[in-house]
């Protein structure tokens, strides 16, 4: 009787170990996401804040009295260091395996050509539209924005994305002095700027993650929506500087300088799993969830210069960003008249 006993706990136990191996390791890589949250966090938030206030707008230091005015359109990308790289250190993480599997899955492993590219560099695009007015006096205001919404994310090919990125700003400035032979035109202002992202991914677009190889190693087949939100707000000041060469040519020299205020929020809603043959889903002990917020002083360096033919400019405007030393470039058409 004794022996029947226990060649039947044995059995229970060799067919339950998979499903509670699946579910401490499900636990495991939910605390290992959450801290890939938290380090890309403080990675790409300073950056985000760099890339919203790059200036798309008029590189002269005036525009002239009303009524002058312009319009443009423009696209452009600050550069960074790059990101994800924090994912190699095996330390920080519970299991370091599943989490390279998931890594693996999700078409950001290190051996991902992707990788190559995110491991040393991060690109941060912006689209602006703007549009500028000379008041009276030397006053000046300037509107920017840029909207990318979900029918844009639509086109990407592959199922369960989510996106959209809004950004809104404006400048009031005043031209100390005005551009004269041999004195170049000198203005001031401030501005604020708004910018917010929003991005989605269905986990249940990959397919299940093995757990690991031997004895008790089972598979886990994700469900939950992985997102990523930032709300940056920046308030600052501009200084600028141009002149003008062979009445076509006006280059310019200016500095920015902007408070930012970014709230960063990352983790996977409703986050379970289906450990190997289960059909109810396990959830882990813990919910993956970031949440951060970054205050800095942002000093952006810029210069370019406009060709101007007619009431049409093309203009180049590079920038520096001294606090994340991301270097960037804009390249736009304006109408101006």
């Amino acid at each position: 009787m004794y022996t029947k006993r226990f060649i039947v706990i044995v059995l229970l136990v060799a067919l339950t170990a998979p499903v509670v191996f699946g579910q401490d390791a499900l636990s495991q890589l939910s605390k290992d996401l959450q801290t890939v949250f938290d380090e890309l966090g403080k990675e790409i938030g300073p950056n985000l804040q760099t890339a919203s206030v790059l200036n798309h707008g008029l590189g002269s230091a005036q525009i002239g009295n009303f009524p002058h005015m312009y319009f443009s359109l423009s696209a452009g990308a600050t550069v960074a260091p790059g990101i994800l790289k924090f994912t190699g250190d095996e330390e920080k993480f519970d299991n370091y395996a599943l989490l390279t599997n998931f890594l693996d899955e999700a078409g950001l492993g290190e051996d991902e050509s992707i990788r190559d590219i995110t491991n040393n560099y991060a690109p941060y695009p912006s689209l602006r539209a703007s549009f500028g007015l000379g008041l009276a006096d030397g006053w000046e205001i300037d509107l920017q924005a840029g909207i990318v919404p979900q029918i844009i994310a639509d086109q990407i090919p592959a199922d369960g994305i989510t996106a959209n990125i809004t950004t809104i700003g404006g400048r009031v400035r005043k031209v100390l002095v005005r551009q004269e032979q041999g004195v170049p035109a000198i203005s001031v202002g401030v501005g604020y700027v708004y910018s917010g992202i929003n991005f989605g991914y269905d986990l249940a677009e990959l397919e299940a993650i093995s757990t690991g190889s031997g004895t008790g190693s089972t598979t886990l087949k994700l469900n939950g929506e992985m997102t990523f939100e930032t709300n940056s707000h920046s308030f600052g000041t501009d200084l600028r500087v141009s002149t003008r060469f062979l009445r076509v040519f006006y280059p310019f020299i200016g500095a920015s300088g902007y408070f930012q205020n970014t709230t960063y929020k990352a983790g996977i809603d409703d986050f379970s799993a289906l450990v190997g043959s289960q059909t109810t889903p396990s959830k882990p002990s813990i919910e993956p969830l970031s949440e951060q917020t970054f205050n800095n002083f942002n000093v952006v360096l810029n210069t370019g210069f406009d060709l101007k033919l007619a009431i049409f400019n093309f203009f180049t405007h590079l920038n520096y960003a001294v606090t994340t030393r991301a270097p960037g470039a804009i390249v736009g058409l304006r109408i101006q008249i």
